[in-house]
């Protein structure tokens, strides 16, 4: 629709113009030669019928020189075309006359010295037009090309920031889980080996270079249930945790390793600062055409200033990155404390 837009409008403005100059051209004659009003007709006639043939010809120069890149050629081509653009316009001017004056007998090719002045009129007007028109194409095409590269480099940035946030692990995360173990080594070796193949296990997640930006919704809570039985085995009681999603929900795409910030936040902020017994929960559902997440703990409420945390931060510049301005990340203390996400329903097959 808009290609067709920006050819009409410059055909629109030029069969303008040729009716303009075909009714003055008229009028001239009919005040200097012929006092007819149907000399004024014909003269208008001839302008729109050649001027509207010279258009046809600019505007879809690209399927008439489709037969060489050569530019000479190409001119070589259009001028041949309005030539014959000049001459077809001509006899159906000459055509339409004798429909109006009857008492003319039309005949092909009887127009005489006519026929040079019309293709001296087109070639002076014809060919400006189409230089200009095939300049704006090569400036649009280069416009594009740099548009295209630009998009491109903005998706390598785009893939190369993700892949850092992606490669960050907390070293207070690490620092307390090699504690974890060096405790247990002695104590409960069954243990110590169990926490060695979970961190095993969440270290295939973290640095699986082959990874996708989006992965199933199952593959997430995988990463999750991971982590928190790893806390377990370090906290004992006083962690419990709950992961709830709809069936619905499990093969739907979420971005990869976007929980675990948060539920790492819950544990640190949350389950730490505690005497008592904690739990975590974790709820992904579909509202619509958006996906819920609450990530929720029984730990002290956020402070009036929330969300500065590093883990925080890196959750929402890759949503920023993934969703821009097109997702919610809520700190809320009612009813209960959670951290709320709410991005898009994306499906498995889905480009972007």
């Amino acid at each position: 629709m808009f290609i067709t837009k920006n050819r009409m409008l410059p055909a629109l403005k030029t069969l303008l113009i040729c009716l303009l100059i075909g009714l003055g051209f008229g009028m001239y004659l009919y005040f200097t030669y012929d006092q007819r009003l149907e000399r004024i007709v014909i003269s208008v006639l001839s302008t729109a019928c050649i001027g509207s043939l010279m258009m046809l010809v600019i505007n879809y120069r690209n399927f008439f020189t489709m037969v060489t890149s050569i530019q000479s050629y190409k001119m070589i081509i259009m001028i041949i075309l309005l030539i014959l653009a000049a001459l077809t316009g001509s006899e159906m001017m000459f055509f339409a006359q004798s429909l109006i004056w009857k008492n003319e007998h039309y005949q092909l090719f009887s127009g005489g010295n006519i026929y040079f002045l019309n293709i001296l009129i087109v070639l002076v007007t014809g060919i400006p037009i189409y230089v200009s028109e095939e300049w704006k194409s090569l400036l649009n095409s280069q416009i594009l090309s740099q548009q295209y590269r630009v998009l491109e480099l903005e998706q390598q940035k785009t893939t190369f920031e993700l892949e850092l946030l992606r490669a960050k692990v907390n070293p207070h995360f690490l620092y307390n889980v090699h504690n974890t173990i060096a405790g247990l080594i002695l104590k409960d070796p069954a243990k110590a080996e169990k926490m060695v193949l979970l961190l095993s296990k969440f270290f295939r997640f973290t640095l699986n270079k082959n990874s996708a930006t989006f992965h199933a919704v199952s593959d997430e809570t995988d990463i999750i249930r991971t982590y928190l039985d790893m806390q377990k085995i370090r906290f004992g009681d006083r962690l419990d945790y709950v992961i709830e999603a709809d069936n619905t929900v499990l093969p739907l795409q979420i971005p990869s390793f976007i929980l675990q910030p948060i539920v790492e936040n819950a544990l640190k902020h949350g389950i730490e600062k505690r005497k008592e017994n904690g739990v975590v929960k974790v709820g992904i559902k579909l509202d619509g055409n958006e996906m819920l997440v609450t990530i929720s703990d029984s730990g002290p409420e956020f402070s009036a200033m929330p969300g500065s945390g590093m883990g925080l931060q890196m959750v929402r510049t890759k949503l920023q990155l993934l969703y821009p301005g097109n997702f919610t990340l809520e700190l809320n203390n009612e009813p209960e404390k959670h951290v709320r996400i709410i991005i898009p329903k994306r499906n498995k097959n889905v480009a972007g």
